[in-house]
């Protein structure tokens, strides 16, 4: 393949590549997440309250022996809870995720044995 040939092959390459990221992003395909939300501990919690205007999604990790999160209103109303999860000893990190929409205002309580990690991030599209 001569120079101008591979020139030629790179520009339609980045070019198609351009179109296709477009209409990821156009058909919302791509969702932007802002964080809302993140706290860490090593047992149970119950979280400071944040504001969601729209979709959000609870994310999370534990390591611990069992693990739960709730989002519950301002007057500790529980509103949507995870499946109570448990592991052994040599088994992976428990994680998963949840959404929920508001708006409102919310917190989110953890109850669980060991350390684990929860991020709240909005999705937009």
């Amino acid at each position: 393949m001569s120079l101008v040939q591979r020139k030629i092959h790179a520009l339609v390459l980045a070019f198609a590549m351009a179109i296709a990221l477009g209409s990821f992003a156009v058909s919302g395909a791509i969702a932007q997440t802002t964080l809302l939300y993140e706290d860490r501990a090593a047992d149970a919690k119950v979280g400071e309250v944040f504001e969601a205007d729209g979709r959000f999604e609870i994310r999370w990790s534990a390591t611990g022996g069992k693990f739960l999160v709730k989002v519950v209103d301002q007057n500790d109303i529980e509103l949507i809870s995870s499946a109570p999860q448990s592991r052994e000893d040599d088994a992976g990190p428990m994680t998963g995720n949840m959404p929920f929409t508001g708006p409102g205002n919310f917190k989110i309580v953890v109850e669980a044995s060991g350390p684990w990690h929860v991020r709240v991030v909005s999705v937009d599209g």
